[in-house]
């Protein structure tokens, strides 16, 4: 087959070749036509190369498309997006630590993104932030989302505790106490993030979350489970 293409293509050339010399078709028609048999029969390809300008276009249009994507991702699905890479990232880096993760890692991070930690792992683990402070932003960020969903969650008890109570009664009252009370306590927690059973969970979210629904789906009618569940939540 190869050997019939190529005898095709050459006879081609030299047909084209002889016509333009007699005058039958354009020299340059038959140049070009002959160029591109030739260019077939050697499976030559033209490189074609994009300007900076060219690039940078098409970087933004990626960039474009990635932002859009982003945005059409509701609040809650982006921050478990975000904390799912982080615990996968976090999990990896601290088996490689030989940390055990049996029990819960408590980790504490401040306004200036220094983490801290608790227990025998300690060391290891506040010197790995130390070394990667990408990682100990993206925790700050996590931690801060998961305060302001907690804070959130907050308003929503309190709205629904003073109900349609009249200004200044004493039921809208006592949903202000309890609003203001939950707010420092969040605000207090906000920092706290623990990585247990392959999850990261914030200590303020794991609060908010004990006052809305102190049973939990899981913990059934009985005292001691309730209460476990609830000491779970703020392990």
């Amino acid at each position: 087959m190869t050997a019939i293409t190529n005898s095709t293509t050459a006879g081609t050339s030299a047909f084209l070749a002889s016509q333009a010399q007699a005058g039958a078709i354009p020299s340059a028609t038959a140049s070009t036509t002959s160029q591109s048999a030739t260019t077939a029969a050697t499976g030559a390809v033209d490189t074609v190369t994009l300007s900076d300008r060219a690039k940078a276009i098409l970087d933004k249009a990626k960039a474009d498309k990635a932002a859009t994507e982003q945005l059409a991702l509701s609040f809650d699905e982006s921050l478990q997006k975000r904390t799912d890479a982080l615990t996968a990232k976090l999990t990896d880096a601290f088996k490689k630590l030989n940390v055990n993760l049996d029990d819960a890692v408590r980790l504490q991070v401040d306004k200036f993104g220094n983490v801290t930690a608790e227990g025998p792992w300690k060391a290891k683990i506040e010197k790995y932030f130390a070394d990667n402070p990408d990682v100990a932003k993206e925790l700050k960020e996590i931690s801060g989302l998961n305060a302001l969903k907690a804070a959130n969650a907050a308003l929503e008890l309190y709205n629904k505790e003073k109900g349609s109570s009249a200004p200044g009664s004493k039921q809208q009252q006592t949903a202000w106490s309890n609003y203001n009370a939950r707010s420092m306590n969040i605000q207090t927690l906000s920092g706290v993030i623990s990585l247990k059973d392959g999850q990261l969970r914030s200590a303020a979210l794991d609060y908010i979350d004990s006052i809305a629904d102190p049973t939990g789906a899981k913990a059934g009618p009985d005292l001691v489970q309730q209460q476990r569940e609830v000491a779970s939540r703020l392990a």
